[in-house]
């Protein structure tokens, strides 16, 4: 075998002793304001919570199982229970069943990614779109240690369907979405499904892997789209097992039609999968549970059972009751060892898997009007047990006075599997090691940096900081058995820099003073030494720094001194505040040059605002002003923002007229600031996005002749094919943008062009079909062009739409065939040839021969007549003028079926077809 089950450790992330080896899942946010702690003995309600979703939220603690931040999917709250620095307007929703689950950047222990996932909502509209699959990276040194989305890192979206489609592309996205570490313990699987598809991603050091690993497939998977366009199998959780080899999907419903046993409600299914934590394939779908309404689904610590929720509904959906189920992953048929462990009149909620070992189960009772206040949830006490066995304990665990709604958080489920333990990350002291189970007689380590040890307990102190992977072999009966192991990383404190001065200019209306804000986290990369796996919180003391152990109790990042040159303790620490240095910084304050900027223009968008260059305008105001090359500038929204260095503005700002700030900085000190005023030009009124579509004979083209300038001479013009001129001559389809800019105001609109090159129509067959002396024909033709129209012996018309022509007689016509905007008219030659499709030999007088029908034509002189059997072989040759063929070959009567004849004209055409032979039994 060569199977490696793997936990992933991060400087706060996948501690340690065997009580606290989950903590990063131990505190947990979720219905309405309810909470969790997993930190003690027994799990402890929380009541600072501050959730209100139906279905779905997620939350993430650091290894000593201090909150860090938890989200409903759409905002983010920091550990202290405010928003998130640019922690809202994510694009989950809280009736998804899975909004949201957050998945730690391997490599980089300050930066996480909340994975969000909307509602594929039944019900749509243009202003409201849904958002389908996206994520955000949250950088936790910043904000004094509280987090914070990073700017340009929010909802960035994956594709989870085939955007050509456009019932996917409406849609794209189930509400599911599962997480697990690697089998390469570097990285993680993050896995959501839409229609008959998986979609698997790569999260490694480097980031978001937006290829998908797609597993696709085509039997054993329920519809998810149908025939009314309803995404109808949405609904129900997923889940993949601690150790990283089987998943499992609820569809809450998988129609929307009566099942047959009455209601809609009854066409749920759940399935179970091979999951490869290798290649994030999905494999070998196994139907579970059918005809219910599933919800929840859970595996057990060890991967040997899994859990589901499901509702029973009577006949017009009313429901009966839930149940609870058990799937022994043990047994020959999986299907077949289902157990109900329990049977109530609480909705089926989600099933979640806790740091101690227990399986909660959320949801509501529906008796006595109790769905509007329950306080409780369930417990799956030993779940790796069998049947009855498991110590179930129903709506046990009061959370009160807040309410359990459906959902329950998700985590990366190998949080939840323990192989062995690391404790002490700080680089130059012993890292400790420990194993877990005793089911062996022999180990060996490898510590990741080319050292081994055969210690069970070892320590072992590494010579430099970074990532290193340590795996774990257990012999059993000698028998070496699959290596365990763990990602964990080594923090080097650099040694903080000492009397660091943190100059601003002094903004307050007394330059005098020595006071003004700061924004204290610009002298954190000088602190740090750029190292993004290091915070840095500051203090008015030292002795507040040290008393805050837990890293909760810094200073705003926007702080205004209170004494001239006042100073502060800076803590530079990993996050799991371990590993800890202290320092002093002085603020000081310079009165700063005042940059006056003016004003700077904009073309109008058509829509009262205007895109502004600011690169562009920051290196015309360095030359205006003179300004030194080591000054740099840079552009904010509000004065504060400016005076701060916050939330600089991008190169490329779209904005109504009005003012904006400007500060300029000289080697990272405080050179100045100013205002600068944004106005809007009117610009011609282009249509943008031009389609034009060409028969090949009106090449070449001039494009740009349409568009109408008062004074040219006032614009220039700037074309992707590199010319310069107003207009140019293309002589081939294809995108052709155009950049006209206003000098005098330096901004302008791009133009762009779609040639298209229209083909001719093209007739791929023309169906003959006799009815005798006459004919129906229908003319099959094809074209990138729309609204083809047809003609029947004529060129000029006139044209129908219809491709089909009734009772034509026989002869040679010709047909013509063109689009409404097309230039070219295709002509094609075909001949009708009249001939029974049937006779009937029986000597009844009425069709006892066969032959063609007689044309009043000269060109139609037949010279040969020859009938075959279905296989080709010939049977007769008829004589042109002659009574026909009796159905006899060498005197014996032919069977009744199809014959086939070859007609050859004079002039050396031939037509050829078959008929029927049919005679009465």
């Amino acid at each position: 075998m060569n199977i490696r089950y793997c936990l992933l450790i991060l400087i706060y992330v996948f501690f340690a002793a065997e009580a606290e080896a989950q903590n990063e899942a131990s505190t947990w946010y979720f219905g309405d304001n309810a909470g969790l702690s997993f930190n003690g003995d027994t799990p402890t309600s929380l009541l600072n919570g501050r959730l209100q979703t139906v279905e779905g939220s997620t939350s993430i603690s650091d290894r000593n199982g201090n909150l860090l931040f938890y989200t409903d999917g759409i905002t983010v709250y920091n550990r202290n229970h405010s928003p998130m620095r640019n922690g809202d307007n994510l694009k989950g929703n809280v009736s998804s069943t899975q909004s949201a689950i957050v998945v730690p950047r391997p490599g980089n222990p300050s930066r996480y990614y909340i994975f969000t996932v909307d509602k594929p909502d039944y019900y749509l509209s243009a202003e409201d779109p849904l958002e389908g699959v996206n994520y955000s990276e949250v950088d936790m040194t910043l904000d004094s240690g509280r987090g914070a989305i990073i700017p340009g890192r929010k909802n960035i979206h994956l594709v989870t369907y085939n955007p050509s489609d456009p019932i996917e592309n409406e849609f794209k996205s189930s509400e599911k979405i599962s997480a697990v570490i690697g089998g390469d313990c570097v990285s993680y699987w993050v896995v959501t499904q839409f229609t008959n598809k998986f979609y698997s991603f790569r999260v490694s050091s480097e980031g978001v892997e937006n290829a998908p690993v797609i597993s696709a497939f085509s039997e054993n998977f329920p519809p998810i789209i149908n025939e009314i366009e309803v995404n109808i199998t949405a609904g129900g959780y997923l889940k993949i097992s601690p150790d990283g080899k089987k998943m499992a999907a609820a569809f809450s419903n998988s129609s929307l039609q009566n099942s047959g046993m009455g209601g809609s409600k009854k066409n749920g299914k759940v399935f179970l999968y091979d999951f490869d934590d290798l290649t994030g394939k999905v494999s070998n779908a196994q139907l579970l549970l059918e005809n219910s309404y599933p919800y929840g689904v859970e595996f057990s610590p060890e991967s040997t059972k899994v859990y589901v929720t499901a509702n029973i509904f009577r006949e017009n959906d009313v429901l009966d009751r839930s149940e609870l189920y058990q799937f022994d992953l043990a047994s020959p048929g999986i299907a077949n060892s289902r157990t109900i462990i329990h049977s109530s009149r609480n909705v089926a909620g989600a099933l979640q898997l806790a740091p101690d070992g227990r399986i909660y189960r959320a949801g509501y009772p529906t008796d006595d009007g109790g769905y509007l206040n329950h306080n409780f949830l369930s417990v799956i006490n030993e779940p790796e047990n069998a049947g009855a066995n498991v110590n179930y304990a129903h709506n046990v665990v009061d959370v009160s006075p807040n309410d359990v709604k459906l959902g329950l958080p998700p985590f990366v489920q190998s949080l939840f599997r323990n192989n062995f333990e690391a404790a002490n990350f700080c680089l130059g002291e012993p890292t400790e090691f420990s194993t877990s189970g005793d089911n062996y007689d022999a180990v060996e380590w490898d510590f990741g940096d080319g050292n081994l040890s055969s210690e069970e307990n070892p320590s072992h102190t590494y010579s430099a900081p970074g990532s290193y992977t340590v795996s774990l072999t257990k012999s059993v009966n000698n028998i070496p058995q699959d290596p365990v192991c763990k990602e964990i990383t080594i923090i080097g404190i650099p040694e903080a820099a000492q009397d660091y001065i943190l100059t601003q200019c002094d903004t307050d209306g007394n330059p005098d003073d020595g006071l003004t804000g700061f924004n204290l986290q610009l002298a954190r990369d000088y602190l740090t030494g750029n190292n993004n796996g290091i915070s840095v919180l500051f203090y008015e003391t030292e002795r507040d720094a040290t008393l805050d152990n837990l890293n909760r109790e810094g200073l705003t990042d926007l702080y205004h001194n209170t004494s001239p040159n006042q100073e502060l303790v800076a803590k530079v620490t990993g996050l799991d505040a371990e590993c800890t240095t202290l320092t002093k910084i002085q603020l000081r304050t310079t009165a700063g040059v005042n940059i006056d900027a003016g004003t700077a223009s904009g073309c109008d968008l058509g829509n009262g605002a205007a895109e502004f260059n600011l690169g562009n305008i920051a290196e015309d105001l360095r030359t205006e002003l003179n300004l030194e090359e080591s000054v740099s500038l840079t552009f904010h929204k509000t004065e504060d923002d400016a005076v701060l260095g916050a939330n600089p503005l991008p190169n490329f700002y779209n904005a109504e007229a009005g003012t904006i700030y400007v500060k300029a900085y000289q080697e990272d000190v405080c050179y100045g600031y100013g205002s600068l005023n944004l106005e809007i030009q009117s610009f011609p009124n282009f249509q943008q996005n031009n389609i034009l579509e060409l028969c090949s004979s009106e090449f070449p083209l001039h494009l740009g002749k349409d568009l109408v300038l008062e004074n040219p001479e006032d614009f220039s013009f700037e074309w992707n094919t590199g010319e310069t001129t107003a207009t140019i001559e293309i002589n081939e389809p294809g995108n052709y943008n155009l950049n006209i800019i206003n000098n005098s105001f330096g901004c302008g609109r791009t133009i762009n062009f779609n040639v298209e090159e229209l083909d001719a129509p093209e007739i791929t067959n023309i169906q003959i079909d006799n009815n005798g002396a006459v004919s129906d024909v229908s003319i099959i033709a094809n074209s990138n062009s729309s609204n083809l129209m047809f003609s029947l012996g004529n060129i000029d018309g006139p044209y129908q739409s219809s491709p089909d022509f009734r009772n034509i007689a026989g002869g040679r016509h010709t047909v013509y065939v063109r689009a409404e905007n097309s230039c070219e008219i295709i002509a094609e030659e075909f001949t009708v040839f009249g001939f029974p499709n049937f006779f009937t030999p029986n000597n009844d007088g009425y069709n006892d021969r066969w032959k063609p029908y007689d044309l009043d034509n000269p060109e139609f002189t037949i010279r040969h007549i020859y009938i075959f059997d279905r296989y080709g072989k010939l049977l007769t040759q008829l004589n042109p003028d002659g009574a026909g063929w009796d159905g006899n070959f060498q005197g014996r009567a032919m069977p009744s079926d199809d014959y086939w004849f070859n007609i050859v004209f004079e002039d050396g055409t031939e037509i050829k077809g078959h008929f029927s032979l049919k005679r009465s039994n």
